[in-house]
């Protein structure tokens, strides 16, 4: 039996947990809402088509970077998207409708620019629910390597929209992790002029093609700092202690800053981090509108980076 609203009080959700999980473990799972964002990736709907086969889906939206295209699965709804505002409208109207209860969500970021899965998991955190709990699974797709195009002039090193740091008069620690693009680590280190820089790159990689070119394209940076961490890329818990046992060394004395660069699950660690400990500021790099585009074909279609991460709302009546 549903509780009295009125006798109601709903703090903001709280992160309970979050793990690394196979993809199997939601076999069966009833998903409340699917999100994916809609691109010119050849990635697009492999998540969706895998977690469709085995799960009950009640609403899928599809985020669009441009018009909505002509193509388009009868299953999914689609909005043109220009602003984080409007995803929390988008999700304001979908929670509306479960209300007291417990609800499962996917989240396949693996199209999404930083902004759109920050804004989710910032309003997870931030906006005040009338949910008991949600468990939201993030989906991300490894691609097969393509060759890195020319780069872009970097016309945006900012920090990422939704959530605002008060600056200190601490010196500046700066992590960031190399993307295999050229230029983007090096014009944001010399933007922020950091007191102390510590620099990720994924090795090994799903394919070691990726780290010879982050390795070739980076060459400058490796050869001139000293504190560099690698990772496994998918080895999601592995990197969060990497980067939680940075953050406690560098708190007291640092302001700190991490520019996710490369692979997207590392910039999804970096960003539950940052709702954990509320000092850690998130930027980026972009070129504005004038992006770099890659088709970015799945690796294959069962190899996903799933996280399991369940947001709890405080009740007292």
């Amino acid at each position: 039996m549903l509780k009295a609203l009125g006798k109601l009080h709903y703090s903001n959700m709280q992160l309970q947990y979050g793990k690394q999980i196979e993809v199997d473990e939601i076999k069966g799972k009833r998903i409340h809402l699917f999100i994916i964002a809609c691109n010119h990736e050849r990635r697009v709907m492999c998540a969706y088509n895998r977690v469709a086969q085995s799960n009950m889906i009640l609403k899928s939206i599809a985020l669009c970077y441009k018009a909505i295209p002509k193509k388009s699965n009868e299953n999914i709804s689609y909005v043109q998207v220009k602003s984080h505002v409007e995803i929390y409208k988008i999700l304001d109207s979908q929670f509306a409708l479960y209300v007291n209860q417990e609800i499962n969500i996917v989240v396949d970021y693996s199209c999404m620019t930083k902004a759109w899965y920050y804004s989710i998991i910032l309003y997870l955190t931030k906006r005040s629910l009338l949910i008991d709990k949600v468990k939201a699974y993030f989906f991300y797709t490894p691609s097969k390597y393509s060759v890195p195009q020319k780069p872009k002039h970097n016309t945006e090193i900012a920090p990422l929209p939704g959530k605002y740091v008060v600056p200190t008069n601490k010196p500046k620690a700066l992590i960031v992790c190399l993307g295999y693009e050229q230029n983007k680590a090096e014009g944001i280190i010399d933007h922020l002029d950091p007191k102390i820089c510590y620099v990720f790159y994924t090795e090994p990689a799903l394919d070691p093609k990726f780290v010879d070119t982050v390795k070739a394209n980076n060459k400058n940076i490796l050869e001139h700092y000293k504190n560099i961490i690698t990772y496994p890329f998918d080895d999601l818990l592995y990197l969060e202690r990497q980067l939680t046992s940075l953050y406690y060394l560098l708190r007291e004395d640092y302001s700190i800053i991490i520019a996710p660069l490369g692979p997207k699950p590392f910039t999804f660690i970096s960003m539950l981090l940052s709702v954990k400990f509320p000092d850690i500021d998130i930027w980026r790099v972009g070129s504005g509108s004038d992006i770099n585009e890659y088709k970015r074909e799945p690796i294959d279609s069962e190899t996903f980076i799933v996280n399991e991460v369940v947001f709890n709302s405080l009740v007292s009546e």
